[in-house]
């Protein structure tokens, strides 16, 4: 292990956080400049330490995919705990506490540790937002830096299969761009979309902090809102319909968006993960509409089919907001969106759990299977994008799906026994937390559920959050004697 080159790049990571801190304390210091050096505190951390990295390790050796995943746990381990400082400092609660709402931040999944968010410094709500954000777009760079797993984790961002810092190039249309370049072009777009979504809320009514504060949300596939109620304290038709756009939008590829500046959309009947992603999505928002206007608590079809949509994004997304009680639906709707739990979004985007690649794999391995039972001398290839895909990939895809319900029953059953909780609220925590859902199942009715458990139950909540954020497969990789051997 290159551990020189690990600390080396880490230095890029501290000067990042150290430069993303000055924009809490800009507000807090025409708000509160009482809070200000909570901010500033930390900042200041992130420079010495960063200097003190690049005069030790100077960087020299290959970056491979064991340096790549090591400086990825090390990155998100070191955001979490500096982002947790101004929050422990400015709320007054606890390092454990801090340290879980930074946790649920940088990993998107939204389970916050506050009973009333709106008590909330308005410059500590746009910060727990904004540690959003920095998550969700930091699980889209950082894996340009790691050569892709293909097949199995599905972290690949591209269809290059030998993706590396040294090695230059994914093509759009006729241009191949380089790491940098990529990195402007998703910048670019993400600071984009992030203004639009902020705009369209405002004409929507909301003000500026908690437009942005939402918009944060929505792109980083996250729960925090600055509400207890979430989107119920606000929500109207023009939101929730913008919310719409914007959550699938979220949900589809980066660097795909990024492709289509430079592309035809006659291509787009090649992106099967996306067109997939559209049928799925639309296929289960339709079916839950459906039981929505056959129930008595819905006037129209239109108020159906808003909060159907609505609702079933968010959830495939992983995005994990919600504006009414969905728990008090019809038992088919509520089937439905826990069916959307498992379906995911696309491959590249900031959310979690399965992903719509899978899936294609999965179907597309289950239907060669039945056209060799009808032709059984036939010799059927697996293509995904015109790409062949061996059996193997849908073996292993279909082992981490095993492995990724174990490691939730086995969660569950360590939360029981940590807290007050029964199995099953304690699996639906677990599940939460591991598909980094936010205010999902079991958590709808109290998001802040997680302030009343124990320190060590929130450690192991921390760290399902995290192995859902960064990949079971990784860790799983981590766990192997044979990773750390030359």
């Amino acid at each position: 292990m290159n551990w020189h080159i690990i600390f080396h790049r880490l230095q890029w990571i501290l000067t990042g956080i150290s430069i993303v801190l000055l924009f809490p304390a800009t507000y807090s210091f025409f708000e509160d400049a009482k809070s200000t050096p909570a901010y500033l505190i930390p900042s200041a951390i992130c420079i010495i330490f960063g200097i003190t990295l690049k005069r030790f390790y100077p960087g020299v050796g290959n970056f491979r995919l064991r340096e790549g995943l090591v400086f990825l746990v090390l990155s998100y381990l070191f955001t979490i705990f500096i982002c947790a400082i101004p929050i422990r400092l400015i709320a007054g609660i606890s390092f454990y506490e801090a340290l879980f709402e930074s946790t649920s931040g940088l990993t998107t999944s939204g389970v916050t540790i506050f009973e009333d968010v709106e008590s909330l410094a308005p410059h500590l709500q746009f910060w727990r937002a904004f540690i959003q954000s920095i998550g969700g777009l930091a699980i889209i760079l950082l894996f340009l830096y790691i050569p892709p797993i293909m097949g199995v984790s599905g972290l690949q961002l591209s269809r290059q299969e030998n993706l590396r810092i040294q090695f230059p190039g994914i093509q759009f249309g006729k241009k191949t761009c380089g790491i940098p370049q990529i990195i402007l072009k998703i910048l670019f777009l993400y600071i984009s979309l992030h203004v639009l979504s902020s705009i369209w809320m405002v004409l929507g009514g909301l003000g500026l902090h908690d437009a942005i504060c939402h918009s944060f949300g929505i792109w980083a596939t996250a729960g925090f809102s600055n509400y207890n109620d979430g989107w119920a304290a606000f929500g109207t038709p023009f939101l929730e319909w913008g919310a719409i756009f914007f959550m699938t939008t979220a949900g589809t590829n980066t660097l795909f968006l990024v492709r289509l500046h430079g592309q035809s959309w006659r291509n787009i009947h090649n992106e099967s993960e996306w067109l997939s992603y559209l049928f799925v999505v639309s296929l289960l928002s339709l079916s839950c509409a459906m039981f929505l206007n056959y129930s008595e608590n819905f006037l129209n079809f239109e108020e159906s089919l808003r909060e159907g949509l609505f609702q079933t994004i968010s959830m495939v997304t992983n995005t994990g907001i919600q504006f009414r009680y969905y728990l008090n639906w019809p038992v088919g709707a509520q089937a439905i969106l826990f069916l959307a739990l498992f379906v995911g979004a696309c491959t590249g985007s900031s959310s979690s759990g399965m992903r719509m690649q899978q899936l294609v794999v999965m179907w597309r391995y289950l239907y060669s299977l039945s056209r060799r039972a009808l032709q059984p001398m036939a010799i059927i290839p697996m293509k995904i994008n015109d790409k062949a895909v061996g059996e193997d990939v849908f073996q292993a895809i279909l082992g981490l799906f095993g492995v990724h319900i174990l490691v939730s029953l086995l969660g569950g059953f360590l939360l029981t026994i940590l807290s007050d909780l029964d199995i099953f609220s304690s699996w639906q925590m677990v599940l939460v937390c591991l598909w980094n859902l936010g205010t999902g199942f079991g958590l709808s009715q109290n998001p802040s559920l997680a302030a009343t458990l124990p320190d060590l139950a929130k450690v192991l909540l921390m760290f399902f959050m995290l192995i859902g954020r960064l990949e079971l497969f990784i860790f799983l990789l981590l766990c192997m004697p044979s990773f750390w051997k030359n």
